[in-house]
């Protein structure tokens, strides 16, 4: 397993979360043995070919006429993507999309564990938010040393941003889960996911605007 995270591309890896997540949500290993590629590409709207494709990739092969061993998919790709370990991470800012960030207890079942968030609003330092204290900026690179973090989370203002991965990346956070819309400049071994919510928003009024809406 060790290497495949080199060569494996962001859209598979995309499609191997959306296995697992359906997969964890509504079969149960003790009961369902196996699933089947069709099983799967009726239910996410998938290509069934594609799905043996991407199993191949991390060495899961199903047998013909019976599917996939539940348990090797699941176990297969908690490895490959690390679920099975607990992986700290910081949260900057406070505000309502970093406190729903904070607050969100879902993160837990895929490995993420947020030991603090940070704000450099004196307004905002000292409140409680989803469990966590707001703590001031001071203290950020003292957790991330403390805490071994390797993963920052922004959800800071767009003027904010660059600044913020800068000195997060300082303290020794390799990757960072982006949901400001600025565009960040950092070193080439830093991994930056883009969360852009106008983007996806451009998407959604897209095809809405496509919709021929009857008069009256």
């Amino acid at each position: 397993m060790a290497g495949q995270e080199n060569i494996i591309n962001r859209l598979t890896l995309d499609r191997l979360m959306q296995y697992y997540h359906w997969i964890t949500e509504n079969l149960d290993p003790k009961t369902e043995a196996t699933v089947s590629s069709s099983q799967l590409a009726k239910q996410l709207t998938l290509d069934d070919s594609q799905i043996r494709k991407d199993l191949a990739v991390i060495g899961v092969k199903g047998q013909r006429h019976v599917g996939f061993d539940i348990q090797e998919v699941i176990v297969s790709i908690r490895q490959l993507l690390g679920l099975s370990k607990s992986h700290p991470a910081v949260v900057l800012g406070a505000g309502r999309l970093g406190g729903a960030i904070s607050s969100y207890n879902g993160f837990v079942s895929y490995g993420l564990n947020i030991v603090a968030l940070f704000d450099n609003d004196p307004a905002k330092i000292g409140l409680m938010i989803g469990g966590h204290v707001v703590q001031p900026l001071d203290h950020l690179e003292s957790v991330i040393k403390q805490s071994n973090v390797l993963l920052g989370i922004l959800a800071v203002p767009d003027h904010a941003a660059q600044e913020s991965a800068d000195r997060v990346v300082a303290a020794g956070i390799r990757v960072i889960w982006n949901f400001s819309p600025a565009h960040l400049r950092l070193p080439e071994d830093i991994f930056v996911r883009h969360e852009r919510l106008f983007v996806a928003l451009a998407q959604l009024f897209y095809h809405l605007n496509r919709i021929d809406i009857p008069n009256g």
